[in-house]
């Protein structure tokens, strides 16, 4: 079953619910909200889809755009690198937590390093920054290209692994069975409004990684739950 046509789970309520709190909506601007958003009054009666979309809008009224859980002094180039590979985690819904906090809690329970250090030592922030792309390889299956300095092609790789992962979860049927990337292009330039890879930026990518771990994470609570169930 597609994820516009099954009912949001739960765990998608509650965070609807805490983000309307966080958001300070009355009862019936948030209604007015749901309705506007998606033609129904109650997060109950929401798709996965549906309520994917319903708590992207309340993570902007709330004012969740910001990273969440951001730590000072975390913003020059290995710190960025760092964030960026663990919000990459959090949406091919490896982790669940995508805070700076959480990710410097698990570099510092595998290297024993403090983030202070991966400011001032190159040599521990490589390391850093290695570890966990390796630990991404392992987990999601991302195959890194061989050259480091390859942003464009490092991006991409990050989306052919949310989309097998997608695909392996059942919320992504291939087109093609023996070509499971071939349907990626077309949702990625359509995400991205662009009309072909040529014409994406870093941005363009990172909107594309935002869109499908949307849709990950939405998966992977729908077959927790099932799971449970």
């Amino acid at each position: 079953m597609k994820l516009s046509a099954q009912r949001s789970t739960t765990a998608m309520i509650a965070t609807i619910h805490a983000l309307k709190t966080k958001a300070k909506l009355d009862d019936d601007s948030y209604r007015d909200l749901l309705e506007r958003q998606t033609g129904k009054r109650s997060a109950k009666a929401l798709s996965v889809t549906q309520a994917g979309q319903v708590i992207e809008r309340l993570r902007e009224l709330a004012g969740d755009r910001t990273p969440v859980g951001a730590v000072a002094r975390l913003d020059g180039p290995v710190g960025a690198k760092l964030r960026a590979l663990w919000i990459a985690a959090y949406d091919l819904g490896v982790v669940r937590d995508r805070t700076d906090r959480a990710m410097l809690s698990y570099l510092e329970r595998q290297t024993g390093v403090s983030h202070v250090r991966f400011l001032s030592n190159a040599g521990a922030g490589n390391a850093a920054i290695e570890g966990i792309k390796a630990w991404l390889a392992r987990a999601s299956k991302i195959e890194w290209p061989g050259d480091r300095a390859d942003i464009r092609t490092s991006k991409r790789a990050v989306l052919h692994a949310q989309w097998l992962r997608l695909i392996d979860l059942g919320a992504v049927i291939p087109t093609i069975a023996d070509q499971p990337l071939s349907d990626l292009d077309h949702y990625a330039w359509r995400v991205a409004c662009r009309t072909g890879w040529d014409d994406f930026e870093p941005c363009h990518f990172d909107q594309v990684q935002a869109a499908l771990g949307r849709r990950l994470r939405a998966a992977v609570a729908l077959h927790s739950e099932g799971a449970v169930s």
